[in-house]
């Protein structure tokens, strides 16, 4: 062989190894196969592609509080969410702003949220995107087998990445549509389990929504959210995703980037 052959070679090689993602998924067969599933249930990765951003306005019944309100989320891509729910004696409002998290109980001021509180709600985002998650083969893949939730035959899978929590999804058997998402968030050397039921499936401008979730905490129910409208792609003003704290346009920045420049993409 010349020696430019071995060079062209190599370089071959070199462009070889350049391609390779930085960290190889691990994604069996019948995961994979079940995704695919999943993805035409949701209408087909087309379908799940064009939808950007979710409004949903509904009412909650929080179990623990004991207490019913309103329910209002804003939701866009890439990772931007917002939460609110209004009962008659306190609120609460969520956001999620790419890696950063805050959370207001009552007040007008928000508090960063750090460790296990940042990522139940990086969670919360992930279970509500998940069939573009799926479809983009953001996680690594186990699948787990069949499992019956009330009498409701199931497929399991357990997804995981980097970042965290692992995540177990149950999967419909025969609509193939994800019914349960159950996420396991460490804190203080103890796992947390938060878990959530969608049911009450409808198709809203092509889009297939759940309109009742059930939220549960350490296996006890928590609250019963009912949707009563869902508004696809609708325009949504990035200051929503942009807390209210002191010291904001000093403050709040990620990797030098404003918060607020950032939204607005």
């Amino acid at each position: 062989m010349s020696q430019l052959n071995k060079l062209l070679r190599l370089a071959m090689l070199c462009l070889g190894f350049m391609s390779l993602p930085a960290t190889a998924l691990e994604q069996d067969a019948a995961s994979l196969a079940l995704v695919d599933k999943v993805v035409q249930a949701y209408g087909g990765a087309p379908q799940i592609e064009q939808m950007v951003s979710l409004n949903a306005d509904g009412f909650i019944n929080a179990i623990v509080r004991n207490a019913s309100g309103t329910y209002k989320r804003w939701f866009q891509r890439p990772r931007m969410l917002r939460v609110e729910t209004v009962y008659p004696a306190t609120s609460e409002t969520r956001v999620l702003n790419g890696e950063l998290a805050w959370r207001i109980t009552g007040g007008n001021l928000m508090s960063g949220a750090q460790g296990p509180a940042r990522l139940a709600m990086i969670y919360q985002y992930k279970q509500l995107d998940l069939p573009y998650g799926l479809l983009k083969g953001s996680y690594n893949l186990r699948h787990a087998g069949s499992e019956t939730i009330g009498k409701q035959a199931t497929e399991v899978m357990d997804l995981w990445d980097d970042e965290g929590p692992a995540i177990r999804v149950n999967v419909d058997s025969t609509s193939h549509l994800i019914v349960k998402v159950t996420g396991h968030i460490e804190a203080g050397g103890h796992a947390m389990v938060l878990a959530v039921e969608f049911s009450d499936f409808r198709s809203v401008d092509g889009a297939v929504l759940p309109f009742q979730i059930k939220n549960y905490a350490g296996g006890m129910a928590i609250s019963e959210t009912v949707i009563t409208r869902y508004a696809i792609n609708p325009s949504v003003d990035a200051e929503l995703f942009v807390p209210r704290v002191k010291g904001r346009e000093a403050a709040m920045s990620d990797r030098g980037k404003p918060l607020l420049a950032a939204a607005a993409h």
